[in-house]
């Protein structure tokens, strides 16, 4: 069973291995083994690549023209249950946002009914990804955010009127 073990961790070592002259001359061994079992994936499970950020915001206009930003994953804890809930809710929300945003803005202009909002305008803020401006570890160090300004792009997704109240 040791023998085993050891084959199997040496053709998974040597799989997803940086080619080499070595790798090479293991791979025509280990080929059959790998097809059979399908161990020549894609193994970033292990350290993926994580993909641009996405925050969900809104900005109330009340009766007088101001306007007020709002980010409601702020108010969350990243202890509590319902965090992970609520950051799917308002993915969906920005996913389908011509068949979910009526409801929002209902929901969000009896919430913010203090402002007297007019109108509200739904949010999708992206992290950039490949434009030079990636957030990096050196930004980490300097205090930054992947959320700050100059690593998102904003998009206005729709603005709906408050309906009458």
């Amino acid at each position: 069973m040791s023998l085993l073990v050891a084959w199997h961790t040496f053709v998974m070592v040597m799989a997803v291995s940086p080619d080499s002259v070595i790798t090479r001359a293991a791979w025509s061994l280990i080929y059959p083994y790998v097809i059979l079992f399908n161990l020549d994936n894609y193994w970033g499970f292990f350290a993926p690549k994580v993909g641009p950020s996405y925050q969900f915001r809104y900005v109330v206009e009340d009766a007088a023209g101001q306007k007020h930003m709002f980010i409601p994953t702020d108010q969350l804890s990243r202890f509590s249950p319902n965090s992970i809930w609520l950051r799917d809710h308002y993915r969906v929300i920005m996913d389908s946002v011509d068949t979910y945003g009526e409801i929002t803005v209902a929901e969000l202009c009896r919430e913010h009914a203090a402002l007297r909002p007019v109108a509200i305008s739904l949010l999708e803020v992206e992290g950039i990804e490949g434009e030079g401006k990636e957030f990096g570890p050196q930004d980490r160090r300097l205090g930054k955010n992947p959320l700050d300004p100059e690593f998102v792009t904003v998009h206005t997704l729709k603005t709906i009127r408050c309906p009458a109240q």
